[in-house]
């Protein structure tokens, strides 16, 4: 059983359910989440943290090859932040905040069901 794996699967769900129910208010949350002095620092290290989990905890689900690939990816995105710098990190959760409300609607769709496989696959 691959419960840290389970458990993303759960946030995953989560923030899917939230991006579908209400795309405005997640992204005023988006908004809100870039103002704050430690918003860059936060988004390098879950996913530092994430990717780390991610591959550490593959092996024990029933799809481990689709978990390394997601945890490498982690890492090369929190690579590219840390050379993107702050500044334009932020100007890109803003763009993306005002830019993709229509999106997060069905990207919110697509995170509540892979959200669910990933539970499922970190059982079986």
């Amino acid at each position: 059983m691959a419960i840290f794996i389970s458990l993303w699967g759960v946030i995953i769900f989560s923030f899917g359910l939230f991006m579908m129910l209400a795309p405005a208010h997640f992204a005023d949350q988006i908004v809100r989440f870039s103002h704050q002095r430690y918003f860059h620092y936060i988004e390098i290290i879950s996913r530092l943290v994430l990717g780390s989990v991610l591959l550490l905890d593959a092996h024990n689900t029933s799809s481990p090859l689709v978990f390394e690939v997601i945890g490498n990816l982690l890492f090369i995105i929190a690579i590219i932040l840390v050379f993107m710098t702050e500044k334009y990190h932020k100007k890109f959760a803003l763009w993306s905040a005002s830019y993709c409300v229509k999106a997060f609607r069905p990207a919110g769709l697509c995170a509540i069901i892979f959200g669910l496989w990933t539970v499922y696959v970190s059982y079986y």
